[in-house]
C-alpha cells in the first residue's frame, strides 16, 4: 500500500495542528529545519535532506548525516538533492546564481559516486536512497543538474531511488519550454519511490513558471494518477504545502481517497 508521507513543518508548532496532520497521514518526512523533532518518532520514516551529494563534502556533511541516522531509528527512505552546479550558489529573488566553486558534469558525477558509497556505508541496507529533480531557472547555475540524461545518470550509475516532484518538473518544461511528457519519460521513472505534490505558479511579467508550493489542483491529482497506474514501485505520496492546516487537511484526505481508488 502507498503511504502519504507529510513533511514536518512550522504546522507542527500547533499542536492541534499537529494532531489533524498525523490523524491524516500514514508516516512523517523530517526535514533539515525539523531534525531535533522528536514527537512521532515512530512514524518518522522519511528525511529530505538540503545537502547536494554531487558536491565536494567535508566533515560538516558527514556530520549532519550521522546526526540523521542517530536520531531517527525508524527511517526507512532518505532523499537528497540535486539543485545546482556550483557550491556556494548566490540567491537572486527565486533563483540560484552562480556562486563559488562550479563543478563540470564529470566532477558533479565523480563527487557522486564517491558520495553515496559512504552513505550507503552510513545507513545500511534497511535505508533506500533516493535524489530528487530540481526545478529549472534561466541562469548558469542550473547548468546540466535538470537534465533529464543527468538525472538519469546519477540514479542509474548510483543504483539509487528517484523522488519525483511533479511541479518541479513543470517548471523546468515552462522554462526551458520543452515539452512535459517528453522530459517526463526520459527522467528514471522505473526508480520512483516517492511523488512531491504540489501545484506550481507563473510570474506573467516575467513569463517564468515557479515552485509555489500551492495545494494541488485536480491536474497534479491526474498526474499522480497516470504516475501510480505506470510505476509500481511507488511507496510515499506527499503533499508540499504549508499555507494553512484547512487546505493541507482536504489535500491529504483528496490524496488518500485516490490511492484507495486506484487500489481497487
Amino acid at each position: 500500500m502507498i503511504k502519504l508521507a507529510t513533511p514536518v513543518s512550522h504546522l507542527f508548532e500547533n499542536k492541534e495542528y499537529e494532531g489533524v496532520i498525523v490523524k491524516n497521514s500514514d508516516v512523517l518526512e523530517c526535514r533539515d529545519r525539523s531534525i531535533d523533532y522528536d514527537n512521532y518518532i515512530d512514524k518518522q520514516e522519511l528525511f529530505h535532506c538540503e545537502l547536494q551529494p554531487i558536491h565536494e563534502w567535508g566533515d560538516v556533511e558527514w556530520r549532519f548525516l550521522q546526526k540523521i541516522k542517530d536520531t531517527k531509528p525508524n527511517l526507512k527512505l532518505l532523499t537528497l538533492h540535486s539543485a545546482s552546479c556550483c557550491d556556494k550558489p548566490l540567491i537572486n529573488g527565486r533563483m540560484f546564481e552562480l556562486g563559488g566553486r562550479e563543478y563540470t558534469r564529470e566532477e558533479m558525477k565523480s563527487f557522486a559516486k564517491n558520495n553515496f558509497l559512504k552513505i550507503k556505508n552510513i545507513f545500511g541496507n534497511s535505508v533506500e536512497i533516493a535524489i530528487e529533480n530540481n526545478n529549472y531557472y534561466p541562469t548558469e547555475a542550473y547548468r546540466d543538474v535538470t537534465e533529464a540524461g543527468f538525472i538519469s545518470e546519477i540514479v542509474n550509475e548510483n543504483d539509487l531511488r528517484f523522488l519525483f516532484d511533479i511541479a518541479h518538473a513543470k517548471v523546468t518544461c515552462f522554462n526551458k519550454n520543452i515539452n512535459f511528457e517528453k522530459y517526463k519519460s526520459e527522467l528514471p521513472l522505473d526508480r520512483i519511490i516517492q511523488v512531491h505534490i504540489c501545484t506550481y505558479s507563473i510570474d506573467n511579467e516575467l513569463n517564468q513558471a515557479y515552485d509555489a508550493h500551492s495545494y494541488p489542483n485536480d491536474e497534479e491529482l491526474l498526474e499522480v494518477s497516470k504516475i501510480i497506474a505506470k510505476c509500481e514501485n511507488v511507496k510515499y505520496l506527499t503533499v508540499e504545502y504549508y499555507r494553512d492546516i484547512e487546505n493541507l487537511e482536504i489535500s491529504l484526505e483528496k490524496v488518500k481517497g485516490l490511492v484507495c481508488e486506484l487500489s481497487r
